[in-house]
């Protein structure tokens, strides 16, 4: 099982790119980290995700 935010999301073997797809968020506008690690967004479509996977989605914040 994959966990997005601390809840289980989906089966393992799916891209960041499409849990994020899966759970209605906006890859360009999201930040991720995979276990603690930061993903860039060039990452999304290739790192795909193995059981017991703890990903962390949160709003690209803009502001200055």
């Amino acid at each position: 099982m994959i966990y997005l935010d601390d809840k289980p999301a989906a089966r393992p073997g799916i891209t960041v790119l499409e849990l994020l797809k899966l759970a209605g968020r906006d890859p360009a506008l999201t930040v991720v980290t995979v276990d603690g690690k930061f993903v860039p967004q060039s990452d999304y479509k290739k790192l795909v995700l193995p059981d017991g996977a703890r990903v962390k989605a949160r709003a690209l914040l803009n502001g200055g």
